[in-house]
């Protein structure tokens, strides 16, 4: 018995020591590390943008898309964000503010149906959006393109389990 006790606890500091081990070259809490501006929120170093790129990079493949086309969609893509920008930017203070007003101690119910509603007219205004820039991008393919995007799924709005969101 006392030697299953110890074996047990050599294990438990083994594995102890070696993750700690594996933490050492995380920062203390409260310290600051340097964060440079042209990195994602959540993927240090750009990863999200490098991913969306071979995504884009294995889609054209996939297509044959021409660099005319490319460009056109890329163009595409670009203006539909900035067009968006501000809508993105709503949705991120309406998010805030159905936060605090779920979370105020007398609940103001009439309030938060306002900013729950003024959240969803967002939310269709974005989606609208999208399914614009789909089309768009619909529009620059041919039709064979038009067919092989369509056999893989890669314009409708269900495919998120295939590229994890849909279309380009």
């Amino acid at each position: 018995m006392k030697r299953k006790i110890l074996t047990v606890t050599l294990a438990a500091l083994v594995t102890a020591g070696a993750a700690s081990f594996s933490f050492a070259d995380i920062p203390a809490t409260g310290a600051t590390a340097e964060v440079d501006s042209t990195q994602t929120r959540h993927y240090p170093g750009g990863g999200f943008k490098k991913q969306r790129e071979r995504k884009h990079v294995a889609i054209a493949e996939l297509l044959g898309l021409s660099d005319a086309q490319q460009a056109q969609i890329k163009d595409i893509i670009t203006a539909a964000g900035q067009a968006n920008a501000p809508l993105r930017q709503k949705l991120a203070g309406d998010r805030k503010k159905i936060r605090e007003l779920s979370e105020a101690a007398p609940l103001d119910e009439a309030a938060l149906r306002a900013a729950i509603a003024a959240d969803e007219s967002a939310r269709t205004d974005l989606a609208v959006s999208r399914i614009k820039v789909r089309n768009r991008i619909q529009a620059v393919l041919t039709p064979e393109q038009q067919e092989k995007a369509k056999q893989l799924h890669l314009l409708s709005p269900d495919n998120r389990h295939r590229w994890g969101k849909p279309g380009f």
